[in-house]
């Protein structure tokens, strides 16, 4: 399948590239900024072009089958960015990529949403609302089959692995891996039949529970001992790189698209203590986010 992949350059589309083309997918890719001449990007069709404002949009999209749409400002970026600047990425950039959808025929549309979708009157979760709003527009008036991939929180973590990714998955972080996973099996669902009714699914690209709510009990009351029953071995681990595990951890409850995509994320917090484990002391102060 023929794949427009917006906002290349990005967290998310420096890691679908490989992904994807691994998958056998023919790519054209598209940026606000020049991509390197280099492995993922090397030899791949590229169109430079501010998405906020569309112009050449409809040039890149000719003869695609499906668009991926990723770029977007997050929460990390909520203080350097302005409501003007959240919509104007946000929603007017989604606006005209359907309108270059429209334009190419393309009836594929994969959009990267997010959990902050459930904070929709606050100035991120707001413009992804309308995101998915202008998904579902384009499925009833003009046919357009998607999938909305709503993350959980995966921002780079720096220089402090431990806690700012191993602690996060605790705490409803999904692990990026997972979150390329959602959006690949998304172009593989709907790389499916297209007869019938055109089809609007949410995907939850969350981590998979670990624990159950009778797990926790009395998790305040003693964080090592609760989390040393989970996961046996670990306090040890979490007293010796003082992990941050103080507040109780939230059990997740909604798994939308799970069974249709076959979406099946593959780390949590007992996945990362297993990686801890086998690392030397060094090589975990070391570790740098590769995002």
């Amino acid at each position: 399948m023929r794949i427009l992949l917006t906002g290349a350059g990005g967290n998310i589309g420096r890691g679908l590239v490989p992904l994807l083309t691994a998958q056998g997918h023919d790519l054209v890719l598209s940026d606000l900024n020049p991509l390197p001449d280099e492995p993922p990007f090397a030899g791949l069709p590229f169109h430079q072009l501010d998405i906020q404002n569309g112009f050449g949009l409809e040039k890149a999209a000719e003869g695609a089958d499906s668009i991926v749409h990723t770029p977007a400002w997050h929460g990390i970026h909520w203080r350097a960015k302005t409501e003007a600047d959240f919509w104007r990425l946000n929603v007017d950039g989604t606006f005209w990529a359907f309108q270059a959808a429209r334009s190419a025929g393309i009836s594929r549309f994969v959009f990267l949403s997010s959990q902050a979708w459930h904070g929709h009157y606050d100035k991120y979760g707001f413009t992804k609302r309308i995101g998915e709003e202008l998904c579902e527009y384009h499925r009833r008036v003009n046919g357009v089959r998607y999938v909305a991939v709503r993350p959980a929180d995966l921002t780079p973590w720096g220089d402090n692995w431990v806690n700012r990714y191993g602690a996060r998955l605790l705490y409803g972080g999904v692990d990026r891996e997972d979150v390329l996973h959602a959006i690949e099996r998304s172009v593989a669902f709907l790389a499916g039949d297209l007869a019938g009714e055109p089809e609007g699914l949410i995907l939850d690209a969350v981590r998979p529970n670990a624990f159950d709510e009778t797990q926790l009990e009395g998790w305040e009351a003693d964080p090592y001992g609760a989390c040393e029953r989970i996961f046996p071995g670990s306090s040890d681990l979490v007293r010796q790189y003082e992990i941050r595990i103080g507040h109780k951890p939230s059990v997740l409850n909604s798994f939308l698209g799970w069974t249709e995509t076959g979406y099946q994320p593959k780390h949590h917090f007992g996945t990362f203590l297993a990686e801890l484990r086998g690392l030397d002391e060094a090589v975990v102060h070391a570790k740098r986010c590769p995002y």
